[in-house]
């Protein structure tokens, strides 16, 4: 009876380090030292109890720790703990290149080669890839966005 509360200390303590782990990046200090400790409690009741008490503590083991650790997923996933500071909810969304694109609606340009509908045209931005709007654009003429679609850049002759 004397090994019962350190046996329970040990079984406890590494399943709660064991979900700690479940939690934090890698493999590291939470998840070895439960693992010890599982194995200690494990160790400590076969020893003290025998081979059957000790096989049925292993199993009872391996099953608390699955069934702790697959609760505790949960609960970070949609449960109360999905609501601490624990984890981590905000995502960091990219930034929009379309947003940035459709600043140039409207800026003026010359072709630098014929659009045949596609080819490149100076701005003060820089050179771009540009798409005439339908119609055969010559060299040197100038240009005037109209649309971007995605990251395409439609233009018109003026």
């Amino acid at each position: 009876m004397e090994w019962l509360i350190p046996i329970i200390i040990c079984v406890l303590a590494g399943v709660i380090l064991l979900i700690v782990e479940a939690f934090m990046p890698g493999f590291g200090v939470p998840g070895i030292s439960g693992i010890i400790l599982l194995l200690a409690g494990v160790a400590m009741t076969w020893y003290e109890y025998g081979a059957m008490v000790g096989l049925g503590t292993t199993v009872a083991v391996l099953a608390l720790v699955g069934v702790a650790i697959s609760v505790s997923l949960k609960s970070a996933s949609s449960g109360r703990l999905s609501k601490s500071d624990l984890i981590l909810n905000d995502t960091e969304t990219p930034p929009s290149e379309n947003a940035d694109m459709q600043l140039l609606v409207g800026k003026e340009g010359v072709v630098k080669n014929t659009l045949r509908p596609v080819g490149t045209a100076e701005f003060d931005c820089g050179k771009l890839h540009v798409t005439s709007d339908g119609e055969y654009v010559s060299e040197g003429q100038k240009v005037r966005i109209v649309r971007v679609e995605g990251t395409q850049i439609f233009v018109n002759k003026i």
